[in-house]
């Protein structure tokens, strides 16, 4: 009788800062494949780089950006954005987290990136609340909402072309 082990090796994902110097050109990759297939909003490579530039040069975003890596590769790409509201509230916004298709909620990247944005929002700008964008056909992401413990919020996004 012949005996076969087969041994699943789980990759290590490690989040890290985004260095441009390092990620853009892989960012650039991920990105272009996340906006045409998985991205609820479109947006060009232009647009998404000058956004980027702008962030890596304002101390209060620059360490607003992860990253996260599998083997030295970059696989995910996570960012929030501090707004304040017409009565004087701060908010702050975690974006839709930059993933392939296949890599996102299975590998749990997603994951790992917003609770990373989560504790460097805590500790850090010291504030106890976030906000998410997230259609409710998303199914995948309404699971990682469900064990991450974050719930719908009454107040509901419309939009209006003008």
């Amino acid at each position: 009788m012949l005996n076969i082990k087969i041994s699943t090796v789980k990759k290590l994902i490690i989040i890290d800062r985004y260095d441009p110097r390092v990620d853009k050109e892989a960012l650039k990759v991920l990105f272009k494949e996340f906006i045409s297939i998985k991205s609820y909003f479109f947006s060009h490579w232009e647009k998404f780089e000058e956004e980027l530039n702008r962030r890596t040069l304002d101390l209060q975003y620059r360490n607003s950006m992860v990253v996260a890596k599998e083997d030295g590769n970059l696989v995910g790409f996570g960012t929030y954005t501090l707004f304040r509201d017409y009565l004087g509230n701060d908010r702050v916004l975690i974006h839709q987290v930059i993933t392939k298709k296949d890599d996102s909620f299975k590998k749990g990247i997603e994951e790992k990136i917003i609770r990373e944005l989560q504790l460097y929002i805590k500790r850090t700008l010291k504030m106890d609340k976030v906000f998410f964008i997230a259609p409710d056909s998303d199914s995948a992401i309404r699971s990682l909402f469900l064990k991450l413990g974050v719930k719908k919020s009454p107040n509901i996004w419309y939009e209006n072309e003008i």
